[in-house]
């Protein structure tokens, strides 16, 4: 055996193998030791240690930076369209109009609006956008002092104090003065279910604005972003019954377009290595090969294949695209001397790497009615229950709420339930059926058992979610808070 080959097993048997965190399902992941049809056997190319790392850093700016801009671009024109069409009468005839940008997290929400009044704005002129976020803002009075201040930009005004009927009255009065010059107003809410949760301030701020719509002397539109889909059915109905309901639901897309547009962000001919002088290009020969495994791994002869079939499962459970980029990056950082070009198993040992992380990463998108459900039954497992029903977790919480006397805010069960199905489908919770022998049948499917007495149990460590809200990791109220770390 010769040095350099003795070299190489030295190294082969100093690499640890990979192995998959505890949490993570076999059923769902493929063993990364496991070689895809597709993996083809190579000689040691003649690359060097500088040029793998110039290609590692090539095509994680290509992912980072040009992939996810050309993604969105071109998967959101239907929903930049829509938006277009809705408030092009607000601004061209002065129809005052309402409606809900609904999507699933990271699939540019704010790309989407921004684009949209950047077309509003080159087609007609002069308008003005007001934007307000739901998670920062406390109440109705900060609202409006953030809408006046952003009218007001002109006049070097900016929170000013005033009482509450004089601010309400000086509001109106701004937004009369905007629609005589001809200057419509789009006020852009994003967090739209802080805005629209019940008995908060802030609904009372949206039943207000919607009820200006109303007025002609008004020329204004209210969009409010939102990734809840159920999110009209938790508005009053005084609220609901002004709202328009005109909703732009953002388009998931097929995998066959996340598949393309990975399979160009690995192709290395289009890779720009004039980006950064840093950059040590390897020989073409090898690049011509690197692109010929790209295309054996996510080409059309690949559709077949077992990891197109992991990653098609991962996209059916709305992976969003920003977890396909963080994954795609992650596949790239394993690229090495002795392996350079990309095989399924640098997927599949992404996958195993970046599993726990979306985990972590959900948590930071569920609302406040779900980050309560799952305090309550963090709670209800720290006391010995292996599963738990809703009805278990409500009384739990509606306890804690009686006890702080916040009963009021407290949301209905069947609030809890849409939010309980939704931590459902994301896999922080999952169903259990039957555990208590509710039913009088002997094995009871679940769908057969009241919603409410449908047991489930967390999918996660309670310790994970507390150390996140500890930390402030995840929005969440003071109450909630205290109710985690304190428990009450």
């Amino acid at each position: 055996m010769d040095e350099a080959s003795a070299d190489g097993a030295m190294r082969n048997e100093d690499t640890p193998p990979v192995n998959p965190p505890a949490d993570v399902h076999q059923a769902e992941l493929p063993n990364p030791t496991e070689s895809d049809e597709n993996d083809v056997e190579t000689a040691t190319p003649d690359i060097t240690h500088a040029q793998l790392v110039s290609l590692r850093a090539a095509l994680r700016e290509r992912l980072q930076n040009d992939f996810v801009n050309d993604f969105q671009f071109m998967s959101n024109d239907e929903s930049v369209n829509t938006l277009f069409s809705l408030f092009e009468r607000t601004i061209e005839s002065g129809q005052n109009q309402s409606g809900l940008l609904l999507g699933s997290t990271g699939f540019g929400h704010k790309q989407i609006v921004a684009r949209t009044l950047r077309r509003l704005r080159d087609r007609f002129g002069t308008f003005t956008h007001v934007y307000l976020n739901g998670t920062i803002l406390q109440n109705e009075v900060e609202a409006f002092k953030e809408i006046i201040a952003q009218l007001g930009r002109d006049k070097s005004l900016k929170h000013p104090v005033l009482s509450y009927p004089t601010m309400y009255s000086y509001l109106r009065q701004l937004l009369r003065d905007r629609a005589e010059a001809n200057e419509p107003v789009l006020l852009i809410l994003d967090g739209f279910e802080q805005f629209a949760s019940k008995h908060t301030e802030k609904q009372l701020l949206l039943y207000n604005l919607l009820d200006w719509l109303q007025f002609k002397d008004v020329k204004m539109g209210v969009l409010g972003i939102s990734t809840n889909f159920s999110i009209v059915d938790a508005m009053e109905k005084r609220v609901r019954s002004r709202f328009s309901r005109l909703q732009v639901v953002i388009p998931v897309g097929n995998f066959n377009h996340m598949r393309l547009m990975l399979h160009q962000a690995f192709t290395a001919r289009f890779l720009n290595w004039r980006r950064s002088p840093d950059y040590t290009a390897p020989s073409t020969a090898f690049l011509e090969a690197f692109d010929s495994h790209v295309d054996g791994l996510l080409g059309e002869s690949a559709k077949a294949s077992s990891l197109l079939g992991t990653l098609e499962g991962m996209w059916d459970k709305s992976r969003s695209p920003e977890y396909f980029i963080r994954l795609a990056v992650a596949a790239a950082g394993f690229l090495t001397i002795e392996q350079p070009f990309m095989m399924a198993q640098n997927f599949h040992r992404a996958l195993y790497q970046l599993e726990p992380d979306y985990q972590l990463a959900t948590l930071q998108t569920i609302t406040n009615t779900g980050i309560a459900l799952l305090i309550g039954m963090s709670h209800l497992e720290g006391d010995g229950h292996t599963y738990f029903t809703l009805e278990m977790v409500y009384r739990r919480w509606q306890d804690f709420y009686r006890k702080h006397d916040m009963l009021q805010q407290l949301p209905t069960r069947t609030e809890a339930q849409l939010e309980l199905e939704n931590l459902i489908q994301l896999k922080l919770v999952e169903d259990a059926g039957d555990p208590f022998r509710i039913s009088r049948a002997k094995y009871a499917p679940s769908e057969t058992l009241q919603p409410e007495y449908r047991a489930v149990h967390l999918c996660f460590e309670p310790k994970t979610l507390q150390g996140m809200i500890r930390s402030g990791s995840i929005q969440c109220s003071t109450a909630m808070s205290e109710w985690m770390v304190n428990g009450g």
